[in-house]
């Protein structure tokens, strides 16, 4: 008897491996990061718009000569505000732009935005946590120095240097301002509409401008030292309030 042994196709051997080897396709997971670009801050002093020298003496809106010698403050937060949501880039950073421009390098979701959103000084929370609890070197940490220890909580901006009454004086500065603004009370907030765009993987910029010259007015209140050069968390409240104001009013996006 003939037995005939039919052995399968060159064909449908193939077909058979493919079959087998072949995957069901990758399904995305959701959830993942988002995509995201790099965000270059500058946050850059200047007086009346001009670059901002702690060597040159300038002329205040009050007719008074003005030399800074310190200038140190808290942003916090700074955040971005998107359609799609706000995207927190710090809690809390300290600038001191007494020697220029402060540089920051972080990191953004890409997407478009439409303000930015900042805080000048410390929010309550931060303001009053435990500094036992914050790294020495961070920048609400002890070694700031921008914390007051009698009063439990911090200073948000230091602004000092010297000043003379006559504006078209030669001679040295005779007289010292030292402005100390701190409290719950003097923390201030700022919305800033501007429009940015940023693709995946893409440096984009932004610039702060701190004009040190609109510490001094607003074109309508005025900061005359002659009145108050000194405060330290005590005292007139009112004048406190007014420097507070004046100083938040004093930043800007550059476009």
């Amino acid at each position: 008897m003939c037995i005939r042994i039919t052995f399968p196709s060159a064909l449908a051997i193939t077909a058979l491996l493919l079959s087998a080897c072949t995957k069901d396709p990758q399904v995305p997971a959701s959830g993942g990061p988002a995509p995201q670009a790099v965000l270059s801050l500058v946050v850059k002093p200047t007086w009346n718009g001009a670059p901002f020298s702690s060597d040159s003496v300038y002329v205040s809106a009050a007719g008074q000569r003005i030399r800074v010698g310190e200038l140190k403050f808290y942003l916090a937060p700074l955040l971005l505000e998107g359609a799609h949501g706000d995207h927190q880039l710090f809690d809390a950073d300290l600038f001191n732009v007494i020697d220029g421009p402060q540089h920051r390098t972080l990191s953004m979701p890409a997407g478009n935005y439409q303000a930015v959103s900042l805080g000048l000084g410390l929010p309550y929370a931060l303001n009053h946590r435990d500094l036992a609890t914050v790294p020495p070197n961070a920048p609400t940490g002890n070694n700031s120095g921008m914390y007051w220890n009698w009063a439990t909580q911090y200073r948000f901006v230091i602004f000092s240097g010297r000043w003379d009454s006559d504006a078209h004086g030669t001679g040295d500065l005779p007289n010292v301002f030292d402005l100390h603004t701190g409290l719950d009370t003097l923390y201030r907030t700022r919305t800033i509409p501007f429009s940015l765009h940023a693709n995946a993987e893409d440096t984009v910029h932004l610039t702060l401008n701190v004009d040190i010259a609109r510490f001094f007015t607003d074109g309508t209140r005025q900061l005359d030292l002659s009145q108050h050069s000194m405060w330290h968390g005590t005292g007139d409240l009112d004048f406190a309030i007014m420097v507070a104001d004046l100083q938040a009013a004093a930043l800007s996006i550059e476009p």
